[in-house]
């Protein structure tokens, strides 16, 4: 078991397409900066993303999209306007991928290089 209590199975089962689409989307700093905006509130109007972020509307409306595509956000109307929230589930899941591979034994037959 991993220590979020998921077994080991079941992480090296995880769509290795949806991982790398998760990855794509965490690459961006913007996108990043979305996720860090809607982790602090349980949602957020699409017009408070857009006053935070000094980009255009369009280009936020793309980093959103890719977001919701890949899963780690979620939106829903409310009246005219479009709200916006984490999925906390699929974030765990890639964290969950992630951290089984931190926690690969180590090759300690060659050397590590620093990047």
């Amino acid at each position: 078991m991993t220590q979020s209590g998921r077994k080991s199975a079941d992480i090296v089962a995880a769509d290795p397409e949806h991982m790398a689409l998760v990855a794509r989307a965490l690459s961006h700093p913007a996108r990043i900066r979305i996720l860090q905006l809607l982790a602090e509130q349980d949602e957020c109007r699409g017009a408070e993303v857009f006053s935070e972020l000094p980009l255009a509307q369009s280009t936020i409306s793309e980093h959103l999209r890719v977001l919701k595509e890949a899963g780690l956000v979620s939106a829903h109307p409310i009246g005219t306007a479009m709200t916006y929230c984490l999925v906390p589930e699929r974030i765990a899941a890639f964290t969950d991928a992630l951290d089984f591979v931190a926690d690969a034994p180590a090759c300690d037959s060659y050397p590590v290089r620093d990047a």
